[in-house]
């Protein structure tokens, strides 16, 4: 790419001297609110545009001399965590810095294409692509939670796994909000621009294209918190050389609390003050204040009888100051606090609550026993916490089989289930104190009461991968007494067939399962099918698979070795499949099932899933309770031989109205009509493989008979 050096050298003293150009804000004086805004926005529009990317100047030069690191000027600081990088280092594969679009590029659907906000260098920063992936399009909020590592180093930046939201290093908070600023100023709607506002809420969809950003409130706060440096003012001195607009926030920072925060007084808080505590722990809020040619002060208009302040700094441009405090069990509740700062001719206030909660609520301390079997002796001992010379009361919703040894704290819950108390019981224990008002909160726990002697089968039935993300897994239990799912994983292994160790995908089951019960747990952006039951019980990241996943259920790890059962249809997994078990299976199969028709899987179109009926093994959610068995012996009922070549003998003791031949996946292949109980069907027309013979008795009843056909 070409450069261009003469452009460097002609400014290379306005730079230096770093100077607002005289009058350049003329209009402005004795303005607030609106009408500044709207005429700060006639004084930079209109300014001159550059490309994204050309063979002369383009934005590519203008950042490498605006953010230039002052302590290697052959680098650019890359924006947001502050690394330094060779500025000759433009993105390519990969490799090198990016242009960051401060304001995101989604939010308003600003375009490179042609010269305009896309391209505006006061809105773009050279930028780390990795940083640059992370913060994405995420509004700028204060978050804490996680902190972005860069090869190993911490740097700074934080994100959220909660909140689409992003802070940028500490030194660089203020920058942001004062480009995220400029941009609501310079682009009002006109002239086919986009019309930005700065708004204080957190939009709950993170693709919104509407030409907004958040969050005002943490914004103003970074602004106050993180003033204009030098490095920010060569900047603007640097942009303005080249685009004849300069960003008024970095000129006259407090510009901003006049038109967003309503306060035109030139001074503004740059402390946040501490708005809740707790009774008997000491408060301290540390005031400052800054932004004034003029000597500020800080006094306490309004504070609580249980506070203290205490007076700090009284300077030109900057003054601090301190309550503090240790409020008693009596000051629990709201108490107003207003502190003002004034320069001698104008005042602001600063007001809030505090509030004081209970340092010590009541709360149980102990965790309850959620498991025993029957005939065991079940015990829980229960303790709990409050004030200081707190008494307790406790009483108990229970089962008959327990008993409440104890009203007062320590208590314990005892008793010995039956056989007849098989299954989930629920508990709810309320606790009371003396205290105040006699809080009084509940327990409530369920506690599963299993049959000693029961063996667990629990097996995946069923597997469904439609379009999208439309992928299921159901899971059945099939024995005689209630499951804790807490002691199995669901997981998927990816694009292998040969999986081992923890699987790629997937998580612990929670809840429990009973007998004869089927669940299903769906990927997390499924839609929810009518054809479908239980299909809210969950989700899972099992069901991210991609065609060739092997899936399986885990007991008391996360491993496939740990595994009870599994599926793996190498060769046949795909879109719009679904593969259910045969009923005749009762347990799981740690071997990778072979679908070929004679093993325990079906294969079947997911079309014919979604037109089952609930009396259907097909049907998504029901395993066990369907009216349609498959019987593999039946002494009153005989076909023969089979296999079969070119005909079938039914041999029966009871009388059959019909007999109908469908194929493995369930389609009707004839029909024949049968007068007594025994009878010949041609099965010449088949082709080789294995087939179901749907019986219908004159009574109604139904059974499937398997027969092959050689």
């Amino acid at each position: 790419m070409k450069r261009i050096i003469l452009i460097i050298f002609l400014f290379s003293g306005f730079i230096l001297n770093g100077q607002i150009p005289e009058g350049y804000y003329n209009g402005t004086e004795n303005l607030g609110g609106a009408a500044l805004k709207t005429t700060l926005y006639n004084i930079i529009k209109g300014h001159t545009q550059f490309p994204y990317t050309a063979s002369t100047t383009d934005v590519w030069d203008i950042l490498k001399q605006s953010d230039k690191d002052p302590n290697n000027s052959a680098n650019v600081q890359l924006f947001y965590c502050g690394r330094s990088i060779d500025a000759a280092q433009e993105w390519n594969n990969g490799n090198g810095w990016e242009r960051e679009h401060v304001w995101a590029k989604s939010r308003g659907s600003l375009t490179t294409n042609q010269p305009g906000p896309g391209t505006d260098a006061h809105n773009l920063k050279p930028a780390d692509g990795d940083v640059n992936g992370v913060r994405n399009n995420r509004w700028f909020a204060e978050t804490n939670e996680i902190e972005y590592i860069d090869n190993g180093f911490a740097t700074g930046c934080y994100y959220s796994s909660t909140q689409w939201v992003w802070k940028p290093k500490n030194n660089m908070k203020g920058d942001a909000a004062r480009i995220i600023f400029y941009m609501a100023t310079r682009y009002e709607g006109e002239n086919g621009e986009p019309n930005l506002e700065v708004i204080d809420f957190l939009p709950t969809d993170q693709y919104s294209t509407l030409p907004q950003h958040a969050l005002l409130s943490d914004l103003l706060r970074w602004n106050a918190e993180d003033p204009v440096d030098d490095f920010e003012r060569n900047r603007n001195n640097v942009i303005y050389s080249y685009q004849k607009n300069r960003n008024p926030f970095i000129d006259h920072p407090e510009w901003i609390e006049c038109i967003w925060n309503n306060n035109c007084s030139g001074f503004w808080f740059t402390s946040t003050p501490n708005k809740n505590t707790t009774d008997r722990v000491t408060y301290t809020y540390n005031i400052s204040a800054a932004g004034s040619n003029a000597t500020l002060s800080i006094t306490a208009e309004t504070i609580p009888a249980w506070l203290t302040f205490t007076a700090g700094t009284s300077a030109t441009g900057n003054a601090t100051a301190s309550i503090s405090g240790k409020p008693a069990f009596s000051d629990i509740g709201k108490h107003n606090v207003s502190i003002k700062l004034s320069d001698g001719n104008s005042t602001i206030y600063q007001n809030y609550e505090i509030e004081v909660i209970d340092g010590n609520p009541i709360k149980f301390t102990s965790t309850p026993v959620v498991k025993v079997n029957a005939g065991q002796l079940y015990s829980y001992s229960i303790t709990a916490t409050g004030d200081e010379g707190a008494t307790f009361h406790i009483s108990a919703t229970k089962p008959e089989w327990l008993s409440l040894n104890s009203s007062t704290l320590p208590a314990t819950l005892s008793g010995t289930p039956t056989m007849s108390n098989l299954g989930k019981a629920t508990v709810v224990l309320t606790l009371t104190d003396n205290v105040g008002m006699k809080k009084t909160i509940t327990q409530e726990f369920e506690i599963l009461v299993s049959d000693p002697n029961a063996v667990e089968k629990l097996i995946i039935s069923q597997y469904y991968e439609g379009a999208s993300s439309d992928k299921y897994i159901e899971i059945t239990n099939m024995g005689d007494a209630t499951i804790d799912l807490s002691n199995y994983h669901l997981g998927r292994w990816g694009d292998t067939y040969q999986p081992t160790g923890v699987y790629k995908s997937g998580g612990m089951l929670s809840g429990t399962i009973d007998a004869k019960q089927t669940l299903v747990y769906k990927n997390p952006s499924a839609k929810k099918p009518a054809y479908a039951v239980n299909l809210a019980i969950a989700t899972s990241e099992a069901t991210f698979v991609n065609g060739n996943d092997p899936i399986a259920l885990m007991k008391g790890g996360n491993t496939w070795e740990d595994r009870v059962d599994c599926i793996n249809a190498e060769g046949e997994w795909g879109l719009d499949k679904s593969f259910y078990r045969k009923l005749t299976v009762t347990s799981g199969n740690i071997n990778i099932s072979v679908l070929d028709g004679s093993g325990e899987w079906v294969k079947v179109d997911t079309a014919l899933v979604i037109h089952a009926t609930s009396d259907q093994i097909l049907y998504l959610g029901k395993h066990i309770d369907g009216n349609t068995s498959i019987n593999t012996v039946d002494v009153a009922f005989k076909i023969y031989p089979n296999p079969a070549h070119d005909r079938i003998i039914i041999e029966s003791t009871f009388s059959i109205e019909s007999v109908e031949i469908l194929s493995i996946t369930g389609q009707s292949l004839s029909k024949h009509s049968i007068s007594n109980t025994n009878t010949t069907v041609t099965v010449s027309q088949l082709q080789k493989g294995i087939y179901f013979l749907k019986t219908i008795e004159n009574n109604g009843t139904t059974s499937l008979h398997k027969f092959i056909k050689q």
